[in-house]
């Protein structure tokens, strides 16, 4: 059997070792965030997310209107190529169906809901193909509400009385609505011009257009 060295287990060198371990240990449990610390964490996330949540439903709004922006031009750009084929603007979406096909969502309660009841994966999903005779619809994502019209007395650039064709999207559903901005178009057949126009997110151009309010090329 080994023989304890007593002088060793007392020696200063090894007291010394003793006291440093122990105080390690001590300190590690002391270890930690102080209250000051963690107050001035919190407000540093809540000031990140009061300036980070704003920008990113922003960018979402927009990335939606992208949406409608696409309708739009194509519904303009169909309604040129009916009249050059044609010689006269499309009245309904049959007629336009030709050069530009669409579908809607058609559940029940989407012009209150919106987006909320045009969820793709229920059974059976609430698309389907625009009525043909329609001049209005709700698009598959149900944010926007198309509406497209021809304005017959429309003043040309030289004062003159002629047809216009004019496409309008406003942002739809309860959630949306309010924060949403639409998107406008219009075709002059006479001069041959026609133009997209996406509302700015400012607060003062979101939601749905005035009933009345079209454009004009």
């Amino acid at each position: 059997m080994t023989e304890l060295n007593m002088t060793n287990f007392f020696s200063p060198k090894l007291r010394l070792n003793k006291i440093k371990n122990i105080s390690s240990i001590k300190q590690m449990k002391e270890e930690g965030f102080t209250l000051v610390e963690l107050i001035v964490v919190v407000m540093m996330i809540g000031i990140l997310s009061s300036i980070a949540i704003p920008q990113f439903m922003t960018a979402a709004d927009k990335a939606k209107q992208k949406e409608a922006t696409g309708i739009v031009a194509a519904l303009v750009k169909g309604a040129q190529a009916y009249q050059t084929e044609y010689g006269s603007l499309p009245e309904n979406a049959g007629e336009i169906s030709e050069y530009a096909r669409f579908q809607e969502c058609n559940a029940t309660g989407v012009g209150t809901r919106g987006g909320a009841v045009c969820k793709v994966n229920t059974t059976p999903p609430p698309i389907g193909p625009v009525d043909p005779t329609a001049t209005d619809f709700y698009t598959t994502s149900g944010n926007y509400w198309i509406q497209f019209q021809i304005d017959e007395n429309a003043t040309a650039n030289d004062g003159s009385t002629t047809s216009i064709f004019q496409v309008k999207a406003d942002p739809n559903g309860t959630a949306f609505e309010d924060s949403g901005s639409a998107v406008m178009g219009c075709f002059n057949p006479k001069d041959a011009t026609s133009e997209i126009y996406e509302f700015t997110a400012a607060l003062s151009q979101r939601g749905p257009r005035p009933a009345g309010e079209w454009r004009s090329c």
